[in-house]
């Protein structure tokens, strides 16, 4: 049975404390403190030089540890490659193919004419204007709208606002600007008027760029009718 604190001792028993006491655990030696301490602040030392690399300005290439979009192995503009026999990093189109959406497959929308042949299997080309809208273009006052908003961004600058070949740019140009008045459509017949306009539109000519990017297929017609009944 324990004896309590405030328990008569037995004889020849020195005094002892016999109350419960929490587990203390060993001080760490010096050496293992300094270490512990040391390595706390030198963990800090990357972060002072990241902060520091973030305000600071250098000739060198930043160091970027995963590699992203920014630092990928790829082939710049006009730079070689010898695995190719003419030694050109950017590669031409391939011959016959075609980008996803472009086919183009309608004469009458997208080129106005169609290429035909004379005398059967290899006779002479010929080219072959329609002669009516195609069905996807509607013809109303929307259209003439629209085509004399994209005259006005587009061709006025060469050709004039009223499409006498006038414009702002034919004015310092060295080549002649086409006129659109009455008379060019009466020498040529209306519908290869209309065709030669649109094939303008869709090739680059060397004073002329094409707006293939920036028109589609219904604001080149709306152009091209808009020069042709505009009063």
């Amino acid at each position: 049975m324990a004896l309590r604190i405030d328990d008569d001792l037995p004889p020849g028993v020195p005094p002892v404390t016999y109350a419960p006491r929490e587990p203390r655990l060993r001080r760490p030696p010096f050496l293992a403190i300094a270490i512990a301490i040391v390595a706390v602040v030198g963990s800090w030392v990357p972060l002072v030089l990241f902060a520091r690399g973030r305000v600071s300005k250098s000739e060198l290439p930043r160091v970027q540890l995963p590699q992203d979009m920014g630092t990928q192995p790829k082939y710049r503009e006009q730079q070689t490659n010898e695995l190719f026999v003419d030694g050109r990093a950017d590669r031409p189109r391939v011959v016959g193919t075609v980008a996803r959406g472009k086919l183009n497959e309608d004469d009458h929308l997208y080129r106005g004419y169609t290429m035909t042949q004379t005398g059967g299997q290899g006779g002479k080309p010929q080219v072959k204007f329609f002669d009516d809208f195609p069905e996807q273009v509607k013809v109303d006052q929307h259209l003439m709208d629209r085509g004399r908003e994209r005259y006005t961004i587009y061709c006025s600058a060469c050709h004039g606002d009223d499409g006498y070949g006038a414009g702002s740019f034919a004015e310092g140009s060295a080549r002649p600007t086409v006129n659109f008045d009455r008379a060019y459509f009466k020498r040529r017949d209306p519908e290869q008027v209309r065709s030669a306009i649109w094939h303008m539109l869709d090739t680059k000519r060397p004073a002329m760029p094409h707006f293939r990017s920036t028109l589609t297929e219904a604001e080149a017609r709306a152009v091209i009718d808009f020069l042709r009944y505009a009063e």
